[in-house]
Formats: structure tokens, C-alpha cells, sequence
């Protein structure tokens, strides 16, 4: 099958990712305008795909944001004239563009999206009734918040992305293993290197933000100071996207060690980068990226790891090529082979996806919970 052509769509009242026109095709300048994570960049990058902002609607489905977040669904109307940090509680972020999402929404009414292969949605941007429209299009939603709605595809789009990275592979339309980090390999190194004019430094340890509570983060905590004390830098998390993956992209090893569990964005990132990420895989919920060589317990482990390392390059740049093929095909590969598979299969049915008075009702409830 020929490379799909791919449109990803977010609203303009989605408090993450980027902020830019659907003219922008530079895949560094579209992730550097991120108002948070990295996310499906590989899908401009690698595939070459184009980005939309569309204006909020007012259809049911199109409001469930309200319902992902709640904390701060009263808020995120700001969202189309103010940046992310004028939100209250959002102060401290530092998104990467100056512009707020509304300065570049379309009307979802005004695109053709017949012409694309498959449409991924954040969250649902687009109402059903408009969707229904393009038989030949498949229609993906992603919820932002990770395991909502992602039991069967709702809202009459065809497949409900779940933030997985498995290994399974979807043979027809339905839930779909597909993270929100959606990269190769090497696409964050390719676009550092481009944009950096340079390679990386590769030296000291960035600390995974999730190490620690600080917000921002602004000193070593004290059970990384072994780390610090054996002779290696702690590089730590910075605001802005930008600096901070040039602060990965430069740093050799990328770690995590206490804190909160995460889901793992971040070590995709990393990987991505070309910094080796070490940590334990109990602590992460795609513990499919830690190779066994990489996974530690203790931060005497770690310290022991990256001494052995140290002294032979050869092996660092083993493991590294490992965790980037096993990356690229778990989070790349993979996930595409399963969209491809779900177009083969809604173009063989012919039709759009279900929609009557009974899959209306189960729409309506899935976001209820006892």
C-alpha cells in the first residue's frame, strides 16, 4: 500500500500540543510550537501529513473535552484567544508558540476530507453527522486522557485509538493500539539535528520529570544525588519544548528513577532523541521500550549501569540501537500497519460506521461512570 495521506485534527480548546496553520509543513517549526508534549509528530515528519486546529461545535460529542478533564473544562474556552499559561493553574507552563489555538481554526465544514486516506482526531473534533459524509475516509478519534472511550469506537468514527503500544496489530476497524507519542526510531534526532544545525553532546543524565513533585523543577532531589556525586551532570526538565528536548537530545542517558508512575511519552521521546533510557519497566506502563539491559531497580543499579558504559562504547551504542529498532516498530510501525489495515477494511465494507438510536445511546454513556 502506497503511504496514506493523513490529516490530524485537534480543537481549538485542546490544551496540548500544537499551534499552527495547516499551512506550516516544517515537521520542527509544527513541534516546537507545542503547548506541551511531543505527540504524533512522526505523523508530519514521517508521513507527511497535515495539521488542523477546527473550531469547537456545538454537537453533543464534539463537547466531551469537558468531560476528559474536569478540573478544567470551565477554563479551556481561554484557549481560543489566550495561550495555555493564562489558564488558572497553568501558570508555570510555557507553551512554544505565542499564538492561541483560535488565531488558526477553520470550520471542520470548510476542509474536504474526502481527499484524505485517514482522518485522527483528538478527542472528537469533528461531529458524526460530518463524518458520515466520506465513506471512503477512515476516522480515528484519540480521547487525551488515556482509557476513555476506547472499548469500541464511538461517535461514528470507525476506530478508537488507545494511547497502546502492544505489538498487536488490528485487522479491521475498532480499537486500535496507537500511542499518543506516535514516532520512529530517530524522528526527534532527525529533526534536533536538522534544526540544531549539529549532533548531540551526549553527556550527563536528564532526569525524567516524573522523578520528582517540584513543578517547575529546579534542583537535583536528594536520591539523585548518588547519581550526581559518581561524576555525572543531572540535566533537569525545562518549560519550554523546545529547550527541553534539546536538553534529552543532549544528554547521553535519559533516567527515571522514584516518583510517580507515568504511561511512558516521555521515554518514547528520549529514545527517539538518541539518548538510552534507563529505569525500572515496573514503573512505567509501556514497559515494552526498557530492554532488559536497562531495566534497574535501584539507583545503585543505575550508577553501576552507567559506569559499565562508560567505559565501553561500544556496548552504549548496542543498547541504544536496540531500544531505537524496538521503539520504531512498536510505536511507528506497527500502529500504521494497523490504520492501513482499517481503511483495507471499512473501503471492503463500503459503508460508514454504524449509527442508530441504539449506538446513540451507548455514545451518550460512555463518559457516565458510577
Amino acid at each position: 500500500m502506497n503511504t496514506p495521506k493523513i490529516a490530524l485534527v485537534k480543537q481549538e480548546v485542546y490544551q496540548d500540543l500544537y499551534v499552527c496553520p495547516v499551512t506550516e509543513k516544517d515537521a520542527g517549526n509544527i513541534l516546537f510550537s507545542s503547548q506541551g508534549r511531543v505527540g504524533p509528530i512522526g505523523l508530519m515528519a514521517e508521513l507527511g501529513a497535515d495539521f488542523y486546529i477546527v473550531k469547537e461545535e456545538p454537537q453533543w460529542e464534539t463537547q466531551i473535552y469537558r468531560r476528559v478533564i474536569p478540573h478544567m473544562a470551565k477554563y479551556l474556552y481561554m484557549l481560543k484567544t489566550q495561550t495555555l499559561d493564562k489558564i488558572p493553574g497553568q501558570e508555570f507552563k510555557r507553551p512554544g508558540s505565542p499564538h492561541a489555538n483560535g488565531e488558526f481554526a477553520v470550520s471542520c465544514y470548510d476542509v474536504d476530507w474526502g481527499k484524505y486516506d485517514i482522518v485522527i482526531s483528538i478527542n472528537v473534533s469533528l461531529p458524526g453527522a460530518l463524518v458520515r459524509r466520506y465513506p471512503g475516509t477512515l476516522f480515528a478519534y484519540m480521547i487525551g486522557e488515556a482509557n476513555m472511550a476506547t472499548h469500541t469506537a464511538r461517535f461514528g468514527y470507525d476506530v478508537t485509538l488507545n494511547q497502546m503500544a502492544r505489538g498487536i496489530v488490528a485487522e479491521r476497524c475498532g480499537v486500535v493500539d496507537f500511542p499518543y507519542t506516535f514516532v520512529n526510531g530517530n524522528t526527534l534526532q532527525r529533526i534536533m539535528e536538522e534544526k540544531l544545525g549539529r549532533p548531540s553532546k551526549s553527556e550527563g543524565v536528564f532526569m525524567e520529570i516524573n522523578s520528582t513533585r517540584e513543578r517547575p523543577v529546579t534542583k537535583v532531589p536528594e536520591h539523585f544525588i548518588p547519581l550526581q556525586e559518581s561524576g555525572q551532570k543531572i540535566i533537569l526538565h525545562k518549560q519550554l519544548i523546545s529547550e527541553n528536548l534539546e536538553s534529552i537530545f543532549d544528554a547521553k542517558y535519559f533516567v527515571k528513577m522514584g516518583g510517580r508512575n507515568i504511561r511512558g511519552n516521555s521515554v518514547a521521546e528520549a529514545i527517539s532523541l538518541g539518548t538510552l533510557a534507563i529505569m525500572n519497566r515496573d514503573e512505567v506502563i509501556h514497559k515494552e521500550l526498557i530492554t532488559d539491559e536497562c531495566n534497574v531497580k535501584t539507583m545503585n543499579e543505575v550508577i553501576a549501569l552507567i559506569g559499565r558504559l562508560e567505559n565501553n562504547p561500544d556496548e552504549y551504542a548496542r543498547l541504544l540501537k536496540a531500544q531505537q529498532q524496538n521503539l520504531g516498530h512498536l510505536f511507528f510501525q506497527l500502529p500504521l500497519k494497523s490504520l492501513e489495515n482499517c481503511l483495507k477494511h471499512k473501503r471492503r465494507m463500503n459503508r460508514p460506521a454504524r449509527s442508530n438510536l441504539f449506538t446513540k445511546l451507548l455514545d451518550h454513556l460512555v463518559f457516565i461512570h458510577p
